[in-house]
């Protein structure tokens, strides 16, 4: 059995995402069916009984981080700016030339690869392992939840990996991060971790059918943020 869970969930769909426009760290909200997304992975994480909560300090991802523990008044959100979505410089606010392959290691205003990888594990660092490995050991294992955005999750698990502090379960692939998807990251007494999910939408199977328009199928900071990819499960 882990020492504990960590439940790291992409923010719902904002009108930028759905316009294909690059948010970066712009202070967006999430749109009608963003608030809906974030009910639904509400609801498909409600039995999971959490003990700490993180979140970007942006707004798009602290709502969602509400809407899921809205039946939690004890647990207490951490608004993290470490948490935060690469910052996009000038491009910002703007839909990528030449289609989604824009290179943003051109633009000498967007956070070079390098820091939004090193700010990502240094957060996963200080406040998963160490804080989590300093938890006494219980029958059932420590759960957390943090809400963060795509390019952010994406670096993270693929540094993780390619730096040998994490592995995947078998099967479990590192794709792109759609709106509430969820990724689920076990981790043991002695600092090892797993990742046994990765991007996991199933609570919105029903929704996507549903809609005239589906799910936004891919995130625009995530594909510009082109962080190297330093792994494959």
């Amino acid at each position: 059995m882990p020492l504990a869970r960590i439940y790291v969930v992409r923010h719902g769909e904002t009108r930028e995402n759905r316009e294909s426009v690059i948010q970066g760290q712009l202070d967006t909200e999430l749109n009608e069916a963003g608030v809906e997304q974030a009910r639904r992975v509400a609801d498909a994480l409600r039995s999971v009984s959490f003990d700490a909560a993180y979140s970007s300090d942006l707004v798009r991802a602290l709502k969602t981080a509400q809407i899921i523990l809205e039946h939690r008044e004890d647990i207490e959100i951490r608004k993290e700016e470490a948490l935060r979505e690469r910052f996009m410089g000038d491009l910002q606010g703007k839909k990528p030339e030449g289609g989604l392959k824009y290179a943003a290691a051109q633009d000498a205003t967007v956070e070079p690869a390098e820091a939004i990888v090193a700010r990502a594990v240094g957060w996963w660092t200080k406040a998963i392992l160490q804080r989590t490995l300093a938890l006494p050991p219980r029958d059932t294992p420590y759960n957390v939840l943090v809400t963060s955005h795509g390019g952010w999750i994406g670096a993270l698990a693929r540094t993780l990996v390619g730096s040998g502090k994490a592995r995947c379960a078998e099967g479990v692939v590192i794709v792109s991060c759609r709106n509430t998807s969820v990724a689920i990251v076990e981790m043991e007494s002695n600092g090892v971790s797993t990742i046994v999910q990765y991007g996991d939408v199933k609570h919105l199977a029903e929704l996507d059918e549903k809609r005239e328009v589906g799910m936004v199928q891919r995130n625009v900071d995530e594909v510009v943020v082109e962080v190297p990819q330093a792994s494959k499960c």
